[in-house]
């Protein structure tokens, strides 16, 4: 009985063992997870970005973190967003702040955004100084291509001398003859500006107008109606300005009357991120009389067309967190899906570094981002975009591997809806366009300033040239017949008629 006790005793106490062994081979697994801070320098809702776009960004920046996390392993990487606004300063700070010492955060690994060039820009240099990768999902200003300004900036977008190419093909495409091109003092403003103008290079007759900031809006009103003042009506009117200055200036527009027809305004990618549904609780007039104007956006992909953007789509259904995209599938998404890509790009890093037996730091995923580590670790997959990969010589989205694709789109009553289709600078597609308060063209595609009006011109100038031809041949017949009336005269014998 004793030893048969002491045989239980053993194997209570090899099982105990065990189970301990099987504990620690646990606890070190766990251990084995590795956590990281992945940043988010999100506009502020005082920003130059409309509120609506502002909460779908944090949205989806923490949807898409939230699933990358569930398909990885050895690793985790916890969302944090500090504002950065639009504004130099905030975004210095903001970066400053991501970058402090934080015991209830894992340790920074990188950032994402700024969405806004200036705001890239301060943030850039800021993390730089600590080695800090940033990826950005919307600033295109093509200073930012300066690897030695911005080593350690990238984006997942293109820069706007792509833009440029874009806004040149609809200048030809919807023959714009004589374009004004109003534009702000602000890095994205002033450069994508130039860029259109030379891109352009006198294919069309551009006017190029620098708007100065107002005391009390975004914008010089007087010095805005001294420029629409002397434009002619179908002068066609180019936004380079962002979301809360386009509204600003269509606010004055509406007041002098002219948003009405044939005023017609395009939108480059700061203009269509403009949101209808943020205005129309206060001005619903305004928006009614917007629709119909149009502009240029990036290509948004779509969640119900693209599984890869689906699966976000679903989660954040699921999650129920405020901001989920609505409405038809072709209406463009300002950069929301680019931002899901960027966030993807870190968590593409990371597998590819642990691949080949290589440490996650900031320090690895910078080299693998700016090309000088081992090419497998640069990021080179399928999004919600398209391909998404880095150019190292300009930081930007590799235009070799997935050529720049903009939407034509135009202003619906709560939302940008795509009607053509940009693809390397050249148009694949192109519907149907209305004027803005207008019954002109409404089932034909839109070719110039007016065709109404020219089809009257041409019709007038036929006439007239029928006119011109019919007294020619009415004169020329008349002098005929004098000069046949002299020569019949002139060949009858003379006869002296006796008094």
């Amino acid at each position: 009985m004793a030893r048969l006790d002491s045989l239980m005793q053993c194997h209570w106490t090899a099982l105990v063992i065990l189970l301990l062994l099987m504990m620690g081979t646990m606890v070190e697994v766990t251990s084995a997870v590795q956590n990281f801070t992945l940043g988010f320098l999100s506009p502020s809702m005082s920003s130059e970005i409309p509120p609506s776009l502002v909460t779908e960004w944090e949205s989806a920046f923490r949807v898409a973190v939230e699933v990358m996390n569930t398909k990885s392993e050895k690793y985790n990487l916890w969302p944090h967003s500090v504002p950065s606004g639009c504004n130099w300063e905030i975004a210095r700070t903001g970066a400053h702040v991501m970058m402090l010492p934080n015991d209830t955060i894992p340790p920074l690994l990188g950032v994402v955004g700024p969405a806004c060039t200036p705001a890239a820009m301060s943030a850039a240099i800021v993390l730089s100084g600590e080695g800090y990768p940033l990826v950005s999902f919307a600033a295109t200003g093509e200073p930012l291509s300066n690897r030695d300004t911005f080593p350690n900036f990238f984006r997942t977008v293109y820069g706007d001398s792509f833009q440029a190419e874009a806004v040149a093909a609809c200048i030809g495409k919807l023959n714009m003859s004589s374009v004004t091109i109003i534009y702000t003092q602000g890095q994205y403003a002033l450069n994508l500006a130039n860029n259109i103008e030379t891109t352009v290079n006198g294919t069309a007759n551009l006017r190029m107008e620098m708007l100065s900031p107002g005391d009390n809006l975004s914008i010089d009103v007087s010095q805005l109606d001294g420029i629409l003042s002397s434009l002619q009506p179908l002068d066609f009117v180019i936004l380079v300005v962002n979301p809360q200055e386009a509204q600003d200036i269509w606010a004055v527009a509406s007041q002098e009357k002219r948003l009405e027809f044939p005023w017609w305004y395009f939108g480059t990618d700061g203009v269509t991120a403009f949101n209808p549904a943020d205005q129309i609780p206060t001005d619903p007039t305004l928006v009614n009389e917007l629709v119909g104007e149009i502009g240029l956006s990036p290509y948004g992909g779509g969640y119900a067309q693209n599984d890869i953007c689906e699966e976000y789509y679903s989660y954040w259904q699921v999650a129920k967190y405020p901001g989920l995209p609505t409405g038809p599938q072709n209406n463009s998404r300002s950069y929301t899906p680019y931002l899901i890509d960027t966030v993807r790009v870190y968590f593409e890093v990371c597998d590819a570094l642990l691949a080949h037996n290589l440490s996650i730091t900031a320090e690895n995923v910078m080299s693998a981002l700016n090309g000088s580590g081992p090419l497998e670790t640069q990021p080179n997959f399928q999004g919600c975009t398209g391909l998404v990969a880095i150019d190292p010589t300009t930081g930007s989205r590799s235009a070799k591997d997935q050529i720049p694709i903009y939407d034509l789109v135009s202003l619906v009553p709560q939302a940008w809806e795509v009607k053509g289709r940009i693809e390397n600078g050249n148009f694949v597609t192109l519907q149907p366009l209305t004027r803005p308060n207008s019954e002109f063209a409404p089932n034909s595609t839109y070719t110039g300033p007016n065709p109404h009006k020219r089809n009257v011109g041409a019709i007038v100038g036929s006439l007239f040239a029928v006119i011109v031809i019919l007294s020619i041949v009415a004169i020329a017949v008349y002098f005929y017949k004098r000069r046949k009336q002299r020569e019949y005269r002139s060949s009858r014998p003379f006869v002296r008629v006796p008094k």
